[in-house]
C-alpha cells in the first residue's frame, strides 16, 4: 500500500515538473506601458479639471425656519405611537373566556360524543356477526 502511494506521489511530482517547464518556456507577455501612461495622463487631466472648476455657491435662503420645523416635527408629542410588534399576534385574555370559546367547546364535546357513539355502534355490529 505504501509503495503504491509513493508511486502516485512520484507521478504527481513528474506532472508538476512538466507543467513548470511548460510555463517557464512560454515567452513573457510584453506589456505596453505607453497605453497605460496615456490613460494615466488623461485621468490626471480630468482630475485637475474637476479640482480647478470654481465652486460658486448660490446664496441660500435662511434655513432657521426650516430647521425649527424639522425639530418641531421630530420632537412633537402628537405622533401616534405604533402598537408594539410583539403584541400584534397575541390574543387578549378576555377573548379566551368569551361566548365563542364556550360554543367551540360545546361543539367539540358534541363531536367527541358522536365519535364515541359511532365507534360503539361499529363494535356492536361486529359482535352481532
Amino acid at each position: 500500500m505504501e509503495t503504491m502511494m509513493d508511486q502516485k506521489v512520484q507521478v504527481i511530482h513528474k506532472c508538476l515538473d512538466a507543467f513548470e517547464l511548460r510555463v517557464l518556456e512560454r515567452p513573457a507577455p510584453a506589456t505596453d506601458l505607453s497605453s497605460f501612461r496615456t490613460e494615466l495622463d488623461s485621468l490626471r487631466a480630468d482630475i485637475d479639471a474637476i479640482i480647478a472648476t470654481p465652486t460658486d455657491e448660490p446664496e441660500s435662503a435662511p434655513t432657521a425656519l426650516a430647521d425649527d420645523t424639522v425639530l418641531d416635527v421630530i420632537f412633537s408629542d402628537d405622533i401616534a405611537q405604533p402598537e408594539p410588534t410583539r403584541a400584534r399576534g397575541k390574543w387578549h385574555r378576555s377573548s379566551h373566556i368569551s361566548d365563542t370559546t364556550e360554543d367551540a367547546r360545546a361543539r367539540k364535546r358534541e363531536r367527541q360524543q358522536n365519535e364515541q357513539a359511532r365507534r360503539a355502534s361499529i363494535v356492536d355490529e361486529e359482535l352481532r356477526q
